[in-house]
């Protein structure tokens, strides 16, 4: 998969607008909040893997720890002075982690709310993948965060379908021989539409960022580990 570095995934051209946490602080309620869980939540299932939870009860964790956010209005409390916003929620996670194994008798959270729509078979097979490189859960966690913004990343392009398809031809690493072969494009069209894609993936990147990003600095910091951390 080509995505190596950000001049050939999103262009060579990276601008970082201006940041903040206002998804963040705003996150009171299902919709506003399901556009960070769709990113975040299979990295935190991981997480909680690689305590030696199994599978159903992982899934009864991250459910319960999304819907304690939720309903405690946690985030609202995440300072993007005190680092980043994985840390953040890596710190809440342990924390949840530490209170349900102190009550675990009378602590029933997650079993019976599944507020949010997970797909938890796929993450149970991406987990074993991750888990065969022998990396801390840490390590594991911020590699499934940045696997997973990139899928959210790609799920969002919008074109033509042959444009489309040329895009995900050339992330794959094939030339534009056969990528116009196999979308009936010509090769100026097909390096156009991978010209455009490649700046609307950047602009999406960049805006899933700037989300949890307190400043330009930590925007560029936060670019940099996605970039290397999908390699």
């Amino acid at each position: 998969m080509r995505h190596a570095d950000d001049t050939q995934m999103m262009g060579d051209e990276i601008r970082f607008p201006t940041t903040s946490w206002t998804l963040v602080r705003s996150s009171q309620n299902v919709k506003a909040l399901g556009s960070l869980v769709s990113v975040y939540w299979k990295p935190l299932y991981f997480f909680v893997r690689q305590q030696g939870h199994p599978n159903e009860t992982a899934k009864d964790i991250v459910q319960g720890f999304l819907t304690m956010l939720l309903e405690r209005g946690s985030l609202s409390h995440a300072d993007p002075a005190r680092g980043r916003f994985r840390t953040f929620l890596l710190a809440s996670l342990s924390n949840f982690l530490k209170d349900r194994a102190k009550a675990e008798s009378r602590l029933k959270r997650g079993g019976d709310q599944t507020i949010f729509s997970l797909d938890f078979a796929s993450g149970e097979t991406e987990f074993g993948r991750e888990v065969a490189r022998g990396e801390s859960p840490e390590t594991v966690l911020h590699r499934a965060w940045a696997s997973s913004l990139w899928r959210h990343a790609l799920d969002e392009l919008r074109g033509d379908p042959a444009h489309l398809e040329a895009f995900r031809r050339y992330l794959a690493d094939e030339d534009y021989t056969t990528i116009c072969g196999e979308t009936g494009l010509s090769e100026a069209a097909a390096k156009t539409a991978v010209h455009r894609l490649k700046g609307q993936l950047r602009d999406i990147v960049l805006g899933h960022l700037r989300q949890t990003a307190a400043s330009e600095e930590d925007l560029e910091i936060e670019l940099a580990e996605f970039l290397a951390l999908l390699r």
